[in-house]
């Protein structure tokens, strides 16, 4: 009995040992086998092929056929021509059943006893997302895998600094929805569908005025106190007075707590103490 044989046998022998000492299976297997064995990765569901739709741009390969390689753009009622098929419907499949399809054809068509056909897309045009605003690389993205609205985000570069943590989502057909970036587990974990748009507006101000240290427009974060706010200006000057602060919103004046909590485009003007 050779060596690699023996070793077999003594593992088999350890496992049956292990079971019958009423050991679980899994943890008999594990310890079964050697220290040095390396470990399998977990597996995890693999995201749905890419399908096929009009404008997207392909390549298709005829192996040891180079003449019959062609690069073509699937037209608007989803077919592409090949050389000796001709037009072949491609808009629907993955590039995989493209690929059996054309191979079928040729083979079929007494054209090639076996060939073997690779497709590839060289080109996404069929399922966009555009991202506008505050982003440093805005523009038309292709959905070539599934995309949330915070990762498609991440990939047009992220929030610029005078950008608003927030994004309004506009589906092909509907309205748009104000979404916070700030969860990206939340409303930011949506799947985005071809013909959506993104837009980060720009960051939104909250403003105080008066007897304060440094007065001025102040980047709005949720969550913030008109307190906090006032606290943002570097508090109220000596004669200014936390008493007498006039809050306005929208042009007209409201009455707040100063631990309530303000909202984007608020004007709080902090006035003086009355001797």
């Amino acid at each position: 009995m050779t060596r690699k044989a023996m070793t077999g046998l003594v593992r088999l022998i350890r496992l049956m040992t292990l079971a019958i000492l009423g050991v679980p299976m899994a943890m008999a297997v594990a310890q079964a086998m050697p220290a040095d064995t390396p470990a399998i990765p977990a597996t995890s569901e693999a995201a749905a092929p890419y399908v096929l739709g009009p404008h997207d741009e392909i390549q298709v390969l005829v192996f040891g056929q180079p003449d019959m390689t062609v690069k073509t753009r699937i037209n608007a009622d989803g077919t592409i021509t090949v050389p000796l098929l001709g037009a072949v419907q491609a808009s629907g499949l993955t590039t995989s059943q493209l690929g059996a399809a054309l191979a079928q054809g040729y083979r079929r068509g007494g054209y090639l006893d076996k060939p073997s056909v690779n497709v590839e897309v060289t080109a996404y045009g069929s399922k966009t997302v555009t991202v506008l605003g505050a982003v440093p690389k805005a523009g038309l993205y292709a959905l070539d895998r599934p995309y949330s609205v915070a990762s498609m985000v991440a990939r047009a570069g992220g929030v610029n600094d005078d950008g608003a943590n927030a994004v309004l989502l506009t589906p092909a057909h509907g309205t748009a929805t104000r979404i916070s970036l700030s969860d990206p587990q939340g409303a930011a974990s949506r799947t985005l569908e071809p013909g959506d748009t993104l837009f980060i507006p720009p960051a939104e101000m909250i403003y105080v005025y008066g007897a304060v240290t440094k007065g001025g427009a102040f980047r709005y974060r949720p969550g913030t106190t008109y307190r906090q706010a006032i606290a943002l200006a570097g508090g109220p000057t000596l004669a200014g007075s936390t008493h007498r602060v006039e809050i306005r919103r929208k042009g007209q004046r409201i009455t707040a707590s100063l631990d309530d909590e303000a909202q984007p485009e608020d004007v709080l003007v902090v006035k003086e103490k009355l001797f």
